[in-house]
């Protein structure tokens, strides 16, 4: 019989699309495997102990990022579902990525070498977890470079899209984005300083593509959003 522990991570893993094909005891055996935690917003998840370690989102949203705690550029930002890890062995070892929860979030961990004995006893899981993360690869380099060539209101109003995209909720009036973002969160994740994602964000206000509702950014109008990274302003 499985335990209420076990129950809890196969409710979660049940609604996790890279273990869709999975049965029932499938799914059981996979959940044994997991340690799962509870954190708050603002761990780091990519220390030196944590360096060949993959991760999957059950709950919440993660920040990747690099550069040195000063200067962070985003890489991606990840909601349910969505996996992540460094190894020597596979993929990117670099010290300058790191992992951040922007939020609460509830997120389960194993190594490497464990994954791989799942991957290798589920093959339909293994095609999915290339495919998933050979697309989070390319939505960083995208990302990154974008960032790179891109005007302070253009970094702005694609964040707000992606964050829309990834952790929007559909209101009357737009996308609301699940949680608590502050103007100093969204500079750091886009490398502005604080006032100009404030004269920006009033600007958007102000037009109307973007309003505040009980604390939570909501998106109006995303084609007037989208508009800007046509635009070749360097404001």
């Amino acid at each position: 019989m499985t335990a209420v522990g076990d129950q809890k991570k196969v409710w979660y893993l049940r609604r996790i699309d890279l273990f869709a094909s999975m049965t029932a005891e499938e799914i059981e055996n996979m959940a044994r495997l997991l340690d799962d935690h509870h954190l708050p917003g603002g761990v780091e998840l990519l220390g030196s102990r944590q360096r060949d370690r993959v991760f999957l989102i059950k709950a919440g949203a993660v920040r990747l990022h690099a550069g040195d705690p000063r200067h962070r550029v985003t890489l991606a930002l990840l909601g349910p579902g969505r996996m992540f890890g460094l190894s020597s062995t596979v993929g990117d070892d670099g010290p300058g990525i790191g992992a951040t929860t922007l939020v609460p979030s509830f997120v389960c961990f194993t190594t490497w070498s464990t994954m791989m004995e799942v991957v290798v006893q589920y093959p339909t899981v293994m095609l999915k977890m290339t495919r998933a993360l050979a697309e989070q690869v390319f939505q960083a380099e995208s990302w990154r470079e974008r960032l790179g060539m891109a005007s302070p209101r253009h970094r702005l109003a694609s964040l707000l899209l992606q964050l829309s995209d990834e952790f929007g909720e559909a209101t009357a009036a737009g996308e609301r984005i699940r949680f608590r973002l502050t103007q100093a969160d969204l500079a750091r994740m886009i490398g502005l300083s604080r006032e100009t994602v404030s004269r920006l964000m009033a600007e958007f206000v102000r037009l109307g593509w973007v309003a505040r509702e009980g604390g939570l950014l909501v998106v109006l109008d995303r084609a007037a959003l989208a508009s800007q990274g046509r635009r070749g302003d360097v404001s």
